[in-house]
């Protein structure tokens, strides 16, 4: 979970340093032209000055939601396709996911509602997220999508990517831990994780083959 959540927040704070840098370097050709009595390019400044400051504030404010999400570990009401908004937001800051991914989600709000721990939850979808774009970085493919998905009873969602999806050798195994088939730094506990967290809830974590498979979520719906 602390791994996952690492690799989100690195690209939020990344992303503070532009606007940072936005603030601060009108700030100081403003004290450079105050210095010697000039402005005339006082009123453009304070407007990129702004704008620096409100993009800056946005990020933040995305730094500390995440905080709050992660110590949200006491079951409640969650709408899955608010969840799934919430945590795509923090992938803009996965530079495959902001400039290369094609990006298609069908997230209706207030179709979809379970009760569970919301900490639980964005873990096991992030896991999913993190998967495509992991997959989808090894192929010649770029699009992602994230659907509501429910059934009679169960609340869900399904991550679909245009990627090789698990190797014949993975079959079943795939949810056990150590089993990832991708190389590097990866351990194979992405998919372990991510079912062991929906299982508190009664949670499933499925995948399916085909056109039209992916990466299901369900979890029991709440009436």
């Amino acid at each position: 979970r602390f791994a996952l959540v690492g690799r989100l927040l690195a690209g939020v704070v990344h992303n503070l340093s532009t606007p940072m840098q936005m603030v601060t370097l009108p700030l100081d050709r403003m004290e450079m032209q105050m210095e010697r009595g000039e402005d005339p390019q006082m009123e453009k400044s304070w407007r990129h000055l702004k704008l620096g400051a409100n993009k800056l504030t946005d990020q933040i404010e995305l730094l500390g939601s995440k905080v709050q999400q992660m110590q949200d570990v006491e079951p409640r009401e969650i709408d899955l396709a608010h969840m799934a908004r919430e945590q795509l937001a923090y992938w803009e800051a996965d530079m495959f996911f902001k400039h290369r991914a094609e990006q298609e989600f069908d997230l209706p709000p207030g179709c979809a509602k379970v009760r569970a721990a919301y900490a639980d939850v964005a873990l096991a979808f992030n896991a999913l997220i993190a998967n495509a774009l992991e997959s989808l970085e090894a192929s010649s493919q770029t699009l992602l999508k994230v659907k509501i998905h429910n059934q009679p009873g169960r609340a869900g969602l399904v991550v679909m990517d245009g990627g090789p999806g698990p190797g014949e050798a993975m079959g079943g195994r795939m949810f056990e831990p150590f089993m990832g088939d991708k190389r590097g730094e990866h351990e194979g506990l992405g998919l372990f994780l991510a079912r062991k967290a929906l299982e508190r809830w009664d949670g499933e974590l499925l995948w399916r083959s085909g056109e039209d498979g992916g990466f299901f979520v369900f979890l029991p719906a709440l009436s």
